[in-house]
C-alpha cells in the first residue's frame, strides 16, 4: 500500500455481509491490495453463522484500518445506511461480499477525480461476472448516463462514490425497497447533486444477489409517484417520453400512493409525452 498523501480524501468502503465465508476473502483482497492509504471499511455484519466473522477478524488483525459489527438488521440496505452513520470518510463507497475491485488502481483513480471535481457523485463501470436472465458474463455496465437514461435503469452502486455531503442532502436508503433502494437513491441524488462519469471499470459485479434475480413490485408500484415527487414539472420533459407509463400507472392504478391531483398531473404529463412520442 502507497503511503498516505496529506491531501488525499479518505475513502470510506461499506461492505454488508451474511454468511459471506465463501467470497469475503477474494473481496476484502481486492480493497487490502489497493495501492491507495487513506481508506477504511466497515463491515456490516448481520449475525453470520458460518466462517464470516473469524474472515473478517484475520483481516482485522493484519489491516487495521477493517472494522466491523455484527448485529441483527433488516436487510442490506438496512446494513448500508448503519454503516454511512459509522464512517468518517470525505467518499463513501458501497461493495458487495461477493464482488471485487476491478484492479489495484481504482481507488486511486477515484480519489484523484474527487480532488478536482465538484460533483457530489463520481461513477464509472461495472464488469458483470455470471449471467442470468437480465445480465450477461463479461459485459461492461453501462456507460454514462443522462437524465433519460438513469429514468430507464440505475448506475450499479458498486460502480459509484458518494461524497459525505449527499447523504446530508439527500437522507439514506428508503427501506421499503428491498432490491431497488440505491436505485430510489441514485434519482435523489440526481436532482441534488452533479454526477461525474470516469471511463473506468470499478468492480467485478457478479451475477447471483438478490438485487439481480428478485424484482421489486414495490419500487415498480411508486415509480411514477417517485418522479413526480423528485423531478416535479420536469416530468413534462422529453426526457420522460420513455417513461411515460410510469405516469400513467402512477394516475390510473388503483394501489397508486397519489391524491386526486397528483394523479391528475401525471395523467396530464402522460398524454402529453404519448402526443410528443407519436409526432417525433
Amino acid at each position: 500500500m502507497a503511503l498516505k498523501a496529506v491531501n488525499d480524501p479518505k475513502i470510506s468502503i461499506i461492505i454488508p455481509t451474511y454468511n459471506a465465508a465463501g467470497t469475503l476473502a477474494n473481496c476484502l483482497d481486492s480493497i487490502v491490495n489497493q495501492d491507495y492509504a487513506n481508506m477504511e471499511v466497515w463491515l456490516m455484519d448481520g449475525l453470520s453463522t458460518d466462517n464470516t466473522l473469524n474472515i473478517i477478524k484475520q483481516y482485522q488483525s493484519a489491516f487495521p484500518y477493517i472494522n466491523f459489527v455484527s448485529e441483527k438488521d433488516n436487510g442490506i440496505y438496512d446494513a448500508m445506511n448503519k454503516g454511512i452513520n459509522k464512517c468518517n470518510g470525505d467518499w463513501l463507497y458501497f461493495l458487495g461480499s461477493d464482488d471485487t475491485l476491478y484492479n489495484d488502481k481504482v481507488i486511486t483513480l477515484v480519489a484523484n477525480v474527487s480532488k478536482t471535481t465538484a460533483a457530489g457523485v463520481i461513477y464509472g463501470n461495472v464488469k458483470m461476472r455470471g449471467q442470468n436472465q437480465w445480465n450477461l458474463d463479461n459485459v461492461i455496465f453501462n456507460g454514462e448516463y443522462n437524465l433519460e437514461k438513469l429514468l430507464d435503469l440505475t448506475i450499479n452502486h458498486q460502480a459509484m462514490f458518494y461524497n459525505k455531503t449527499v447523504f446530508e442532502k439527500c437522507g439514506f436508503y428508503n427501506l421499503k425497497y428491498k432490491t431497488n433502494a440505491d436505485y430510489d437513491f441514485n434519482l435523489r441524488c440526481y436532482t441534488a447533486t452533479a454526477f461525474e462519469y470516469v471511463n473506468i471499470i470499478i468492480a467485478n459485479f457478479f451475477v447471483g444477489g438478490q438485487s439481480t434475480n428478485f424484482p421489486d413490485n414495490e419500487f415498480h408500484k411508486d415509480r411514477g409517484a417517485l418522479f413526480l415527487k423528485y423531478f416535479g414539472k420536469k416530468i413534462f420533459g422529453k426526457e420522460f417520453v420513455n417513461s411515460r407509463l410510469y405516469l400513467q400507472r402512477a394516475a390510473l392504478s388503483a394501489n397508486s400512493p397519489l391524491n386526486i391531483w397528483k394523479r391528475a398531473i401525471c395523467l396530464i404529463a402522460y398524454t402529453k409525452l404519448k402526443l410528443q412520442s407519436a409526432l417525433t
